[in-house]
């Protein structure tokens, strides 16, 4: 694999610790854990060093995880994600269950020698939480480890083609050891969650209804990437407006577009309403000037209580810092055929991410929908896109939002009304308790 020059690496690293100073959402969160100006010159030296598009991406990737963000990332150059020697995978997938890296899939050319949902304890020989610890987490952001999975399990899978890995594992209470085998470019994926639902199925471009005997209607969005979903929501309102109640279920759903998520909200809510609280760093040139030429002996708080001009003590104090943000109220309005004047359930999980939780902050604002399963992803915001010269591409959130009441999530996802955690016992029956949950709750409130 190709090198790039020591000063495109120093370009392009300089360039992401640059544009995240000054553009990144949550300095007032990490200011005191991460000295960026340190890490910065320690990436330096590091990047130098690399060897190959790879080595080097692998640098920027540790050196942007220091932020500790959901919508700040690196993507590697298509030419490195096709290069066998270190874009091969075990042929397997994993997923993080009660707490435990469980294999849910297997290739067939395996599927002598590993039983689906057999529990990983070793990874060539080392503990798999120590060895996520070691070899991953320096790489990526984990303040959730059960939100981010699907980037655990790419890093834990991928590597040399044909390169071994032995697997201790456990399937029923007993022990055993395998050997596998990266294969070229062959990633096995986790296969969808289509959970057994019943009642009559309508399938449509942008989601899937399921209807019930008794009435209950559950909408299943897997993403709200589709341009389509809010004309063919619209187009299909009739239909709705014949539920007794109903089920949203985004269990699945990371994101795309918050304008989407926002139309399905409008249903519930009416034509113009708030759809989140955010912040946003401003810098102002002159103030970090004036604050250089400023004695500062007393905290923050202590000068609160005695200066005349808060405002301009504020921006004094924090500006330098990167603490300063404008703060909006933030409204979307939409042409509705009208509203869904009924109870509503929402399903969510850990991979509820993004848009889909802009749609949770809508509806916890606006409406009495009881939310089901676990805390959400714990990230949504605008990614301040960069393409670099090297054939990849770096994301830096923006923008820090925020419940309407106030309340922080990122880093610990919107908790639901009733916690319900998927077991290996249910994923292995493609059955779905959060969802069930749901439906036996909304069945209650219905009597």
């Amino acid at each position: 694999m190709k090198n790039i020059s020591d000063e495109q690496k120093i370009y392009e690293l300089s360039l992401i610790w640059k544009e995240a100073e000054y553009n990144f959402a949550f300095w007032n969160k990490i200011n005191d854990k991460v000295n960026w100006d340190e890490e910065y010159k320690q990436a330096l030296k590091r990047v130098l060093k690399t060897k190959n598009l790879y080595e080097y991406y692998m640098e920027l990737s540790r050196f942007i995880s220091k932020l500790k963000d959901g919508h700040t990332f690196i993507y590697f150059p298509k030419e490195v994600q096709k290069d066998p020697q270190y874009f091969s995978y075990l042929p397997i997938s994993t997923d993080f269950i009660e707490g435990k890296i469980v294999i849910d899939c297997v290739d067939d050319s395996v599927k002598d020698l590993v039983k689906p949902f057999s529990i990983i304890k070793k990874f060539s020989g080392i503990p798999i939480k120590e060895y996520i610890e070691n070899n991953i987490f320096p790489y990526i952001w984990h303040e959730k480890p059960e939100s981010n999975y699907w980037e655990i399990n790419n890093h834990l899978l991928r590597g040399a083609l044909n390169s071994e890995v032995e697997l201790e594992l456990e399937y029923e209470g007993k022990i055993e050891t395998v050997v596998l085998e990266r294969t070229k470019n062959k990633q096995v994926y986790s296969k969808n969650r289509n959970v057994s639902i019943e009642g009559e199925l309508k399938e449509f471009k942008s989601f899937k209804l399921n209807i019930t005997k008794d009435g209950i209607m559950i909408i299943t969005i897997d993403t709200f990437m589709n341009n389509e979903f809010p004309k063919e929501l619209y187009d299909n309102f009739e239909l709705l407006k014949k539920a007794k109640g109903i089920i949203i279920n985004i269990s699945q759903n990371s994101g795309g577009n918050g304008y989407y998520s926002g139309a399905l909200a409008a249903l519930f809510i009416g034509k113009e309403f708030e759809i989140d609280y955010s912040k946003t760093q401003v810098h102002i040139a002159s103030y970090k000037a004036w604050s250089k030429n400023t004695v500062f002996s007393k905290t923050y708080e202590e000068y609160m209580e005695i200066v005349e001009n808060i405002e301009y003590f504020e921006k004094l104090w924090k500006i330098p810092k990167h603490e300063y943000y404008k703060e909006d109220r933030n409204k979307l309005s939409y042409d509705i055929p009208g509203l869904l004047k009924v109870p509503v359930m929402i399903v969510i999980s850990a991979v509820t991410a993004s848009a889909a939780e802009d749609f949770l902050i809508m509806m916890r604002g606006h409406t009495n929908a009881a939310i089901v399963g676990t805390p959400s992803y714990g990230s949504t915001g605008q990614p301040l896109n960069i393409y670099l010269e090297s054939g990849g591409r770096l994301g830096i959130c923006t923008r820090q939002c925020l419940m309407l009441d106030g309340t922080d999530f990122t880093n610990k996802g919107i908790v639901p009304d009733v916690y319900i955690e998927e077991t290996i016992e249910s994923v292995k029956a493609n059955r779905s308790l959060a969802l069930e949950k749901a439906l036996e709750l909304l069945r209650e409130k219905l009597k």
